[in-house]
């Protein structure tokens, strides 16, 4: 996988719609509400904006710190990990684009340059400070904020430019799909849609809808994802739970079943080695 360290972690996969800059802005959420507490990552680029708070973040090999008014930009592919720290859980808003697409549909002026500038010339990444890129930020929270799809194409263009400017001075990230990424998609989405019907995906079917066959299915997994199919669905079961236990308030025996699990006391175990308490302890604190 490009962009990766070459440390063997475990990754979670985190598909993401693409946004067209037409959706008006949304409001702030807390970060724990959709915290991952295993490093992730998309196949898209990430630009977030903290309105309130700090924290930390973790991208590839690198941790930064944050604080209110700064930004981050996470390039494709890029394992990464954000928590608050303190008593105030931070606060931010992030959207997920396909630049290039973007700016090719708009018919933006001079994509030659900017296709040029996104393949080869990309080194900034992470924590962006508004004390040392007050533009970048502004450019990111512009994107994030306005509602005029024209106005945040242009900070599109603007921003690309800036991010290579700065970049000049840093090693270059490599920003193409892996191979064996692609290959492996289909087994992901069939993870995210067995899961959605409260349903577990047998690795074996994950392994056929790849065209291979289990054994160099496992490998190839293990490989790109840091971790083996079964971890892998695991790690999808309980981030499900914890955004329902979050966000709803269904019941725990029926979170428990919707997310494949036939008993709770399973469930429950699961959790606990995951989170480190029980789901009832976990949406108890959430609340207070």
């Amino acid at each position: 996988m490009l962009n990766r360290s070459k440390a063997s972690l475990p990754s979670h996969y985190v598909p993401v719609m693409s946004n067209w800059l037409g959706t008006p802005g949304r409001e702030p959420y807390a970060l724990d509400i959709f915290d991952i507490t295993q490093l992730h990552f998309h196949s898209n680029l990430e630009l977030g904006f903290c309105f309130s708070g700090k924290g930390s973040c973790i991208v590839e090999d690198k941790e930064f710190s944050y604080s209110a008014g700064d930004a981050q930009v996470i390039f494709p592919f890029q394992r990464h990990l954000n928590r608050s720290e303190g008593s105030e859980r931070s606060r931010w808003l992030w959207m997920n684009l396909d630049p290039l697409l973007l700016l090719s549909a708009w018919g933006a002026p001079d994509l030659a340059r900017l296709e040029r500038l996104w393949d080869t010339s990309m080194g900034l990444y992470g924590v962006i400070s508004r004390e040392r890129y007050p533009l970048i930020v502004e450019l990111i929270a512009r994107l994030i904020q306005i509602e005029d799809e024209k106005r945040r194409l242009s900070c599109l263009c603007t921003l690309i430019e800036e991010l290579a400017g700065e970049s000049q001075q840093l090693p270059r990230l490599k920003l193409k799909s892996s191979h064996q990424f692609d290959r492996l998609s289909p087994a992901l989405s069939l993870v995210e849609q067995a899961l959605s019907q409260g349903e577990l995906p047998r690795v074996s079917r994950m392994a056929e809808s790849c065209a291979l066959s289990p054994a160099p299915f496992r490998r190839a997994f293990h490989q790109v994802m840091g971790q083996s199919p079964q971890q892998y669905i695991h790690t999808c079961q309980m981030k499900k739970a914890q955004q329902l236990l979050l966000l709803t308030d269904t019941p725990i025996t029926q979170i428990a079943f919707s997310v494949g699990y036939q008993d709770v006391s399973g469930f429950n175990r699961q959790f606990m080695n995951t989170f480190g308490m029980s789901p009832r302890a976990y949406r108890k604190q959430s609340d207070e």
